[in-house]
């Protein structure tokens, strides 16, 4: 573990050795870039929003918690929220956020990782479409 400090420091922990190593790949796939920016292509009104932290909003089960430990001055911690760096980190939050615009029925909405693009054919439409999304991330 090391404390990268770039505009504010955060933690950045080597999970190559330890979960990943012996973590199943979860095949679930990013959309595919030329398709996402077809679809949104089809729209007027733009908006982007770019998830602060979005894995630190996935809360983790209770018995994965345990995985994710790691040493730091002497104490052992673990992370309640889905750290950054675990192999399934991006499939995970992809689905996540997938399954959310399928699940809520969100016109417009289209989630690439970390980064939702909010669209409409008018600026009334694209509020609609960025209010629904906001009420159903929350």
């Amino acid at each position: 573990m090391v404390v990268a400090k770039e505009k504010k420091r955060r933690l950045v922990i080597d999970y190559s050795e330890t979960i990943n190593k012996f973590t199943q790949l979860d095949a679930y796939p990013l959309p595919r870039i030329d398709d996402h920016v077809n679809k949104i292509a089809q729209y007027k009104v733009f908006s982007k929003i770019d998830l602060k932290s979005a894995y630190h909003q996935v809360p983790l089960n209770q018995q994965d918690k345990k995985f994710t430990a790691f040493e730091a001055n002497g104490a052992l911690y673990q992370f309640t929220r889905m750290p950054f760096g675990v192999t399934n980190g991006v499939s995970s939050f992809q689905r996540i956020m997938d399954n959310l615009v399928t699940e809520e029925n969100l016109e417009g909405a289209f989630p690439f990782m970390d980064d939702v693009t909010i669209c409409g054919n008018d600026q009334e439409e694209h509020d609609v479409n960025l209010k629904s999304f906001l009420e159903a991330a929350q």
